[in-house]
């Protein structure tokens, strides 16, 4: 027993320092404003891989097109990526010269090899733009979503630099608890990087230079790995030269997206995040994903425990307090630069959601397949 709670209590402090380092480095990160004198001068071409997208596409496009960045320095590219809906047809009624269209159909066959990282680096080698911006079909995005992001590269002379990406649109419980646990996703992106440790990034925003791009192989090393189109790529550019990288953090650079509506799709969601994690070569990132599921571990361990010998009990209450403190106060200040503060009202559900997703998915993502976008992965 004595080994058990000296295991259990080094995992604890392990997971309260990571928490703090993340909720520190959150806070210590300055918010992004634009001067306004400000005048972008780089050409910049928007990527969004599509699948299957026939709900959102024209509200994505739109909102892109909608951009208050000069039409001559911008570009669309919207790479449909075998859809077997009518994005396409979609994509086609829009008339704006600075839509190009493609489909991956003309470029690989599907029974061979077809992804989005396939879709994004055959859209880069269709461009001359100097800097590439990536998001999703599914996104709602702000006007002022490309001007900060050329703000930050100009200004601050960031070669790969990574957004802000919110749920939003909750329609119940189960979607706001993903929300305020999302939440706690973007914080640990940008904290992490803070403290020059990147945890995390998603490349639903997500911005680098076409340059950068090639001079890291774009997705070589990778490519057979269906998801991480985001993360080995912001590990590559970290290695290359650590200040290049930054996190923009902007309410008006926040991409929007839509939580998941089933526990399945969530389920698969959250298992495909996982999965990439086993072909991860930064051990800091794989220590800190270590550490979170093992503390949860223990701490479900000493749960169960409580129920046989009264120690257990005191053990755990004490990580499952301090824990909720620093884990709410973290959330509120993240949720808070959202304008979502109210969302806190369902933090001890959201806990409970949280540890139990972790623990199911962190499994199942090391041993089982997922589908997502009607294709079977390893």
């Amino acid at each position: 027993m004595t080994a058990f709670l000296f295991i259990c209590a080094l995992f604890f402090c392990l997971y309260l320092v990571l928490m703090l380092l993340y909720f520190s480095g959150w806070i210590a990160t300055n918010d992004f404003l634009i001067p306004k004198s400000f005048q972008p001068k780089t050409k910049v071409a928007v990527i969004v891989a599509a699948r299957n997208e026939v709900e959102n596409i024209l509200n994505c496009v739109n909102d892109i097109l909608k951009q208050n960045y000069p039409v001559e320095l911008m570009e669309l590219i919207v790479v449909d990526d075998f859809s077997s809906d009518k994005t396409f047809e979609i994509l086609k009624s829009i008339s704006d010269s600075r839509l190009k269209i493609l489909q991956m159909k003309d470029f690989v066959s599907e029974q061979n090899f077809s992804s989005k990282k396939k879709s994004i680096e055959t859209a880069i080698a269709k461009t001359t733009a100097t800097l590439i911006v990536t998001t999703d079909a599914d996104c709602r995005i702000n006007e002022s979503w490309v001007m900060n992001i050329v703000a930050e590269h100009e200004l601050n002379q960031k070669q790969f630099i990574l957004g802000p990406v919110a749920y939003h649109s909750e329609k119940n419980l189960f979607e706001r608890m993903q929300s305020l646990d999302f939440f706690g996703f973007t914080g640990i992106a940008c904290g992490s990087l803070y403290w020059k440790m990147p945890a995390l990034c998603n490349g639903a925003n997500l911005a680098y230079t076409r340059e950068l791009f090639y001079q890291l192989g774009g997705f070589t090393d990778n490519e057979k790995i269906p998801s991480g189109d985001d993360m080995f790529l912001m590990m590559k550019a970290f290695k290359q030269n650590p200040n290049a990288v930054s996190y923009l953090k902007s309410t008006d650079a926040t991409v929007r997206t839509f939580a998941s509506s089933s526990w399945n799709e969530f389920l698969q969601q959250r298992i495909r995040w996982g999965s990439k994690s086993k072909h991860y070569s930064d051990f800091r990132i794989t220590a800190s994903l270590a550490i979170i599921f093992f503390f949860y571990c223990f701490l479900v361990a000493c749960g169960v425990m409580a129920f046989f010998q009264p120690l257990f009990l005191f053990v755990f209450l004490f990580m499952v307090i301090t824990k909720s403190i620093i884990d709410a106060a973290f959330l509120f200040n993240v949720a808070n630069f959202f304008g979502r503060k109210k969302l806190l009202l369902i933090f001890l559900p959201a806990q409970i959601f949280h540890i139990t997703y972790v623990l199911i998915a962190g499994v199942l993502s090391q041993v089982k397949t997922y589908n997502w976008k009607g294709r079977t992965n390893k």
